[in-house]
Order: C-alpha cells, then structure tokens, then sequence
C-alpha cells in the first residue's frame, strides 16, 4: 500500500494557488488514484489535513473525498512505542524530525507501507531506519 503524507494532501486539496512542486505532486497523485495500488492515510495525516478547515461544509466535503478513497490505517500501541524509539533514534545521530513523523514513518514501517511525501524530515528518518519512501514524486 502507498500511504499519504500531511505534506502531499494540503499541497493537492488546500493550496489556492499551485506552484510547480504542487502540480507535480497533483500529477503524481492523480496517477495514483487512476491505477491500481491500494492507497491509504495513517489516521493521524487524516487529522491533520482535515484541521483548520475554514468551514464545517469544507471539512464535510474533504472527509468525504478522502474517506472515499483511501484505506485508513490507525497507529497501534506498538506504533507509538516505534516512533518514540525512532525519534531517539535519529535526535542521537543530529536530525531533529518531530514526533508526528515519526509516529506516520513508524505506521509506513509496520506495514511494509512506502509513504508519499513532501516532507524533507521523512529523508532524514529513513536514513535511521527501514522506511520506504514512494519514488513516482522525487523524495524517493
């Protein structure tokens, strides 16, 4: 499964005027949503693209887009005991990533997930741990 980033989403569904990186990253995604590999959101990425929407009308329509078309993938206990240890992990060796990327990199590990991603600390976690990075987008 391909599993989104905050990073991705609020470029595709809430930026109002697209730059390049965005419509690169619109491509990209368009594909996936075209083909056939399962696609999914770790829960705490479905939280984060639906806050701070300015509307109750605009969070109802993007719950519906995105529940429609994506496999939700909650984190589990075991998920939140890996990010912790993974933030460590990469605090001792310099890279100051947050604890949220770690908890969506630790989802992507457990399941054997590649994360699609804009997020330049995802490259630095992968440098400490066995996270697959999705590479139709260039982070990869």
């Amino acid at each position: 499964m391909i599993l989104f980033d905050t990073s991705v989403l609020s470029r595709i569904f809430r930026r109002r005027r697209p730059g390049p990186e965005e419509l690169r990253l619109r491509a990209s995604f368009e594909a996936l949503m075209r083909g056939e590999a399962p696609l999914g959101l770790p829960g705490i990425v479905l939280q984060e693209v639906l806050s701070g929407l300015p509307s109750e009308a605009a969070f109802r329509e993007l719950r519906a887009r995105l529940l429609g078309a994506f496999t939700i993938v909650p984190a589990s206990v075991d998920d939140h005991l890996e990010a912790a240890r993974l933030r460590n992990v990469c605090l001792s060796k310099g890279a100051n990533v947050s604890g949220i990327d770690c908890l969506i990199a630790a989802i992507a590990i457990a399941g054997g997930h590649a994360l699609f991603t804009a997020d330049a600390d995802f490259a630095a976690i992968r440098q400490h741990s066995r996270l697959e990075l999705y590479a139709g987008h260039g982070l990869g």
